[in-house]
C-alpha cells in the first residue's frame, strides 16, 4: 500500500471509531497504573504509585498537566527536578532522566515500548499530553518488571480510560477544548467523545490540533523556524467480558509535517536550512486483563502492540525516509502464595529500522532488523511485619543483523534485590541493588548508510544502588535517596564507528519536602547528579547517551481557595554548571516560573477556565538539556519567553 493510501486507511479507521463513539458509546471501572503497579495514594498535588517503597514512582498527574495546559513534554515533567527536557521546539525535545538520555530507559505507551531512533537532532519519544491519565517515573535500573534494556529506569506513559472521563450512570458525554498562547499567537483546539455502549463496554475517541507561530525569547526576539504544527487522533475501546476479564485496544495517530530546519535543535545556518518534513507515529496496542474475584493465584495481563515511527526529509541529500517498526509482546501473572507475591512473565519484540532514498532508486535501501526476548520473575516478599524484601531478575536474549551484514547476540541476567525497613507505619528506609543488561539494538535510521558498528561491540551493562526513606508523620512529608548508578561499556560515536568507549558513572542525590495545611500544599524537591564516561563529565555531543546538568531545585505552592477556584506556582532553578568537559562552556543558571489558576465558574465542572503564566519574569536563558552555543552553526535554541495560556474546557 502507498504512503497516501496507508495514511488515507488510517484516518479512516479512526474516522469509524468516532462514529462508533456518537452512536452509542465508553465504560470500566479500574484505574490501572503503568505496567501493573499498585494503588496509588495521593499527598496534596504528589502522586506517588505504591508497589514497594524503594521502588515507588515518582508520577505526574492529570491534574498536573491540565494546570500547566501543558502542550510538550517539557511541560510535562516540569515539576521533577530528576527529569529535564531540552530542546525548546516540540520535534527536537529530549528527556533526560538524572542526565542520561531516553534512549537508555524503555519507555511505554500503555504497555507498548517505543524503540528505535529516528534522527539524534530530533527527539524520539512523542505523545500528546491532552490524552495521559498518569506518567510514572523510575530512574536508574529497578524491577525485572521494567523490561529489557533499561540501562538507566523506565517512563510509563498511561492514556485516560473511557471511564476516567464518565460521571457515574452517564451513557454519552464530549469534552471540548480551546486553549490560546500568547507567546506564539498559537492555538490548540480538541474533541473528546466518550460514552458506553452497554454496561459492559465502553469506547472514545479524541481529534486534537495544535498550532503555534514562531516563539520569541526572553530578549524579545523572535526564533525563526520554531512554529509547529501538529495533529492527533486517538480512540480506545474497553470490554468487560466476565470472569473478571477486561479487554482494552487503542489506536493513536500523530502527525507533525512542516517546512522546518533540517536540525530543528540547533539555529538556523548556511548549513541547516528549513526544508520540507513529514513525521508520523501510528501506535495499536490490545491489553488483556484476567483478574478473577477471590483468586489469589490468577492476577494476569497481556500486552500486544505495534509501532511505527517515521521521519521523511526532502534535503540537500535528495527524498530521504527513515522509518522504525516495532512489534511486541508482554505476558505477566501475578500470584500471591502466603507472604510472597510473585510476578513473574515472558516478553518479546522485533524492531525493524529502514533507511531509503525516494529521489534516486539507484541507492540500495539500508535496513536493521533486532530481537530481544525474556523471561522475568519479581517477588515481593513480606519477612516479617516490618520488613520486606524484594527479588527479582530477568533473562534476556539481544539479536541484530546490522546493515552491514555483521551478526550480533548477547545474553544474559539482570538480578535485583531490595530491602525495607518500616519501624512504624509513617517510616520506611530502604536499600536497593539493580542490574541491567543491553544488547546492541537498530541504529538510528538517519545514520544507517554512515556508521557502523564496531565488530567487538560488546552489550551495555548497568548497576544501581540506592540509599533512603520516606517519612510521613502527619502533614509532613519528607523523603530522599542517594544513589550511584554504572553503565559498563557505553555505546557512542568515535569517528562513525560505533564502538564501546568506556564506563559511565553518576552518583547524585534526590529529596523533597511537602507540607499539607488545610487549603495549601507547599513542597521543595532537590536533584543533583554527575554522569561522566571515564571521568569526564557527559556533553552536549553524547548523542544518545546524556548530558551534565547542574544542581536542579523545584519548589510549588498550591492554594485551593474554594471548590471553584486553585492556584498555584512552580519555581525550577538551575545552578550554574562549572564541571564541564575539556571544550564545552560551563552552563549558566537560571530561574524560570509559572502561575496559574483554574476556575469552575459555573461551580460544577461543566465549565473550567485555566490561565497559565509561563516563565512570568520573561527570563532569557537555555536548558541545561538543550544543546548549547558552540559558534554560528553548532547553536541550541534558547527557551521561550513569558507566556500566557488561556484554555476553556467544556464538558457535555
Amino acid at each position: 500500500m502507498s504512503a497516501a493510501g496507508q495514511s488515507l486507511f488510517r484516518r479512516t479507521i479512526l474516522s469509524i471509531a468516532i462514529s462508533g463513539v456518537m452512536v452509542s458509546s465508553p465504560a470500566m471501572a479500574e484505574a490501572e497504573s503503568a505496567a501493573g503497579a499498585g494503588e496509588v495514594i495521593e499527598l496534596g498535588t504528589m502522586t506517588v504509585v505504591e508497589n514497594t517503597p524503594e521502588n515507588a514512582e515518582q508520577v505526574v498527574t492529570r491534574e498536573d498537566i491540565e494546570q500547566l495546559q501543558a502542550n510538550d513534554l517539557e511541560d510535562v515533567f516540569r515539576a521533577d527536578p530528576s527529569v529535564a527536557v531540552g530542546g525548546a521546539n516540540s520535534v527536537s525535545q529530549k528527556i533526560y532522566v538524572r542526565g542520561l538520555e531516553d534512549t537508555l530507559l524503555n519507555v511505554t505507551i500503555d504497555g507498548a515500548t517505543q524503540a528505535g531512533y529516528l534522527f539524534h537532532h530530533q527527539g524520539r519519544i512523542s505523545i500528546e499530553p491532552e490524552l495521559l491519565k498518569q506518567v510514572g517515573i523510575q530512574a536508574g535500573a529497578g524491577d525485572a518488571t521494567n523490561g529489557p534494556g533499561a540501562l538507566g529506569g523506565a517512563i510509563r506513559f498511561v492514556t485516560v480510560d473511557p471511564e476516567d472521563l464518565l460521571r457515574p450512570d452517564e451513557r454519552i458525554g464530549a469534552l471540548l477544548k480551546a486553549g490560546y498562547f500568547s507567546n506564539t499567537e498559537g492555538y490548540k483546539a480538541s474533541t473528546t467523545l466518550f460514552g458506553r455502549m452497554s454496561d459492559d463496554w465502553s469506547a472514545m475517541a479524541s481529534l486534537s490540533k495544535l498550532d503555534e507561530g514562531e516563539f520569541t525569547d526572553g530578549n524579545g526576539d523572535e526564533l525563526k523556524f520554531t512554529d509547529a504544527e501538529e495533529e492527533m487522533g486517538f480512540a480506545k475501546i474497553v470490554g468487560k467480558l466476565g470472569g473478571g476479564q477486561t479487554l482494552k485496544l487503542s489506536y493513536e495517530l500523530q502527525d507533525t509535517d512542516g517546512f522546518r530546519l533540517e536540525r530543528p535543535h540547533w539555529i538556523p545556518s548556511e548549513r541547516n536550512n528549513p526544508i520540507d518534513q513529514r513525521g508520523e507515529r501510528e501506535t495499536t496496542t490490545f491489553n488483556y486483563l484476567l483478574q478473577p474475584e477471590g483468586s489469589d493465584v490468577i492476577d494476569m495481563r497481556a500486552t500486544v502492540y505495534q509501532t511505527d515511527a517515521f521521519l521523511e526529509q526532502d534535503g540537500r541529500f535528495g527524498l530521504y525516509y527513515g522509518g522504525v517498526e516495532s512489534r511486541g509482546i508482554d505476558l505477566r501473572n501475578t500470584s500471591r502464595l502466603g507472604a510472597h507475591s510473585l510476578t513473574y512473565g515472558v516478553d518479546h519484540r522485533e524492531d525493524e529500522g529502514t533507511l531509503e532514498n525516494r529521489s534516486d532508486a539507484t541507492v540500495p535501501t539500508e535496513t536493521e532488523e533486532a530481537t530481544v526476548t525474556g523471561v522475568y520473575i519479581q517477588d515481593q516478599y513480606a519477612l516479617a511485619d516490618q520488613w520486606l524484601l524484594s527479588l527479582g531478575t530477568r533473562y534476556d536474549i539481544f539479536r541484530l543483523d546490522d546493515a552491514n551484514d555483521q551478526k550480533f547476540r548477547e545474553t544474559g541476567f539482570s538480578p535485583n534485590a531490595g530491602i525495607t525497613y518500616s519501624p512504624t507505619e509513617r517510616l520506611d528506609l530502604f536499600l536497593t541493588y539493580a542490574e541491567a543488561l543491553r544488547g546492541k539494538l537498530v541504529n538510528e535510521t538517519f545514520v544507517l548508510d554512515f556508521y557502523t558498528n564496531s565488530p567487538d561491540l560488546e552489550a551495555e551493562e548497568a548497576k544501581n544502588a540506592e540509599l533512603g526513606f520516606n517519612y510521613v508523620p502527619g502533614a509532613l512529608s519528607v523523603s530522599a535517596k542517594v544513589y550511584a548508578s554504572r553503565i559498563d561499556n557505553v555505546i557512542d560515536d568515535v569517528e562513525n564507528v560505533l564502538t564501546n568507549v568506556g564506563d559511565l558513572e553518576n552518583e547524585g542525590f534526590f529529596t523533597k519536602v511537602g507540607y499539607q495545611w488545610d487549603q495549601v500544599f507547599a513542597a521543595l524537591s532537590f536533584n543533583y547528579s554527575r554522569p561522566e564516561i571515564e571521568g569526564v563529565p557527559l556533553h552536549d555531543d553524547n548523542w544518545s547517551v546524556g548530558t551534565s546538568i547542574g544542581d536542579t531545585w523545584v519548589a510549588e505552592l498550591h492554594y485551593q481557595h474554594s471548590e471553584s477556584l486553585q492556584l498555584g506556582w512552580y519555581g525550577r532553578i538551575v545552578q550554574r554548571l562549572e564541571t564541564v568537559a575539556d571544550g564545552y562552556n560551563e552552563k549558566a543558571g537560571y530561574g524560570v516560573h509559572d502561575l496559574y489558576a483554574e476556575w469552575l465558574p459555573l461551580q460544577r465542572d461543566e465549565l473550567k477556565l485555566t490561565l497559565t503564566l509561563k516563565n512570568i519574569f520573561d527570563k532569557y536563558y537555555r536548558d541545561h538539556a538543550s544543546y548549547g552555543d558552540y559558534g554560528p552553526i553548532a547553536q541550541g535554541f534558547p527557551e521561550p519567553g513569558r507566556d500566557a495560556r488561556l484554555s476553556v474546557a467544556w464538558r457535555i
